[in-house]
């Protein structure tokens, strides 16, 4: 029985070594939707929605998350357009921006990116 065992383990350590994979990059789902997707439907959309329920009304809150997914989608179609055409640096979305749009644009929009990052960070250990 051990002699067994130490066979089926030399069989499974000396095998053919892996081919060196390719550089994964990610995709528009993995890259673009499934966080813009995952971020709408964080806790704060359900903690959130029987307030506005109750504020708006029901229509007027189906409204605005149709508001919000129309919007949101226009933002993850327009990042996933600007980031295939370009080469995305370690910056992200500040990268994406200074490329696309230039040195000044980036740089002023770098810095509201980084607050609210950290921001968005507090929030979402709080579960806000």
């Amino acid at each position: 029985m051990l002699t067994q065992a130490q066979n089926i383990w030399t069989r499974i350590l000396q095998r053919s070594p892996q081919k060196p994979e390719q550089d994964r990059k990610f995709g528009t789902f993995a890259g673009v939707f499934t966080p813009t997707v995952l971020t709408i439907l964080g806790a704060i959309m359900y903690l959130r929605e029987g307030w506005v329920v109750g504020n708006a009304g029901l229509i007027g809150a189906i409204l605005i998350i149709l508001l919000a997914h129309v919007i949101t989608v226009s933002t993850g179609l327009a990042v996933s357009s600007i980031s295939t055409n370009t080469r995305v640096g370690a910056g992200g979305a500040f990268s994406i921006i200074s490329q696309s749009l230039g040195l000044e644009v980036g740089g002023s929009v770098g810095l509201p990116l980084f607050i609210a990052q950290g921001i968005s960070t507090a929030l979402y250990v709080l579960a806000f």
